[in-house]
């Protein structure tokens, strides 16, 4: 997707931050355009999910700046920027003995008075409806959390961040404990909700033929620093991800979408220095 005429939601300029003194993300930088599904990758312990909490504002970088809609993230107050972003990580939701409906109510949180009500002429039930039938839910909609598999909870947390109708969505790895068929029913959801509503989303993915399919752009992060930004075919290429990830792959284009895919080659671990 071109970005160039699209709003600029997020900016991410010069971006660091240590726990203990220890560097965890240095001298980050990008921007995030509306509309736009910005993917980020790199190895376990690269900065990923940290990079996340800064974009969300729960944490503070202790350089440079984090904006969203020019505004530093970390000093939205929680409720008003819930009203527009919302999180979705990779941990199914826990069994905590709501109903289906119940927990996708909930997305309307954000929205509501102290007394839980909402302004006038809001129709949440509808919205509600809508979201269920939307993720094929209806089936499961008064039976409890706690008796629905791994795939139907994380199914039922899409819907309650669906329900908070944010305009950014943040994924923190949200196919990570799913098998293939809803790993692919997943993102799918997403993309067409993306495409029909002009979502922005940013996607911290485990999964690197998922961050290609599915995202227009790709953010490569090494030990905290970036090691490529740009789009799918720009980022998945053998030589870098090789540096990056200390195997050598086969990149392939995608049969009938074209971007690009990685088959891994046994026996070809290079030893980390």
């Amino acid at each position: 997707m071109e970005t160039g005429a699209r709003q600029e939601l997020i900016r991410v300029q010069h971006a660091a931050i240590a726990y203990h003194e220890r560097p965890v993300l240095e001298d980050i930088s990008f921007a995030v355009h509306t509309g736009e599904c910005f993917g980020v990758i790199g190895p376990n312990g690269s900065g990923k999910s940290t990079l996340l909490k800064l974009i969300s504002g729960v944490e503070k970088p202790g350089a440079g700046s984090v904006l969203l809609q020019g505004q530093e993230a970390h000093t939205y107050p929680r409720k008003p920027l819930a009203r527009w972003t919302a999180v979705l990580q990779q941990d199914a939701l826990p069994a905590l003995g709501f109903t289906v409906r119940e927990i996708i109510a909930m997305g309307r949180y954000p929205f509501q008075n102290w007394l839980g009500d909402e302004a006038a002429g809001d129709d949440s039930e509808r919205l509600i409806d809508a979201v269920i039938e939307r993720l094929e839910l209806a089936h499961l909609q008064h039976r409890s959390l706690d008796a629905l598999s791994g795939g139907e909870r994380q199914r039922v947390a899409l819907g309650k961040v669906m329900a908070q109708q944010p305009k950014l969505l943040l994924l923190d790895e949200p196919t990570t404990y799913l098998d293939i068929g809803y790993q692919v029913q997943m993102m799918e959801w997403i993309r067409s909700w993306q495409q029909e509503s002009g979502l922005t989303v940013v996607a911290v993915l485990h999964e690197l033929n998922l961050a290609a399919q599915y995202c227009d752009r790709l953010l490569l992060l090494q030990e905290g620093r970036a090691a490529g930004i740009g789009r799918p075919e720009e980022v998945i290429r053998s030589e870098l991800l090789e540096q990056v990830y200390r195997t050598q792959p086969i990149v392939l284009k995608h049969p009938v979408t074209g971007a690009p895919q990685i088959l891994l080659q046994g026996g070809r671990m290079r030893e980390r220095e």
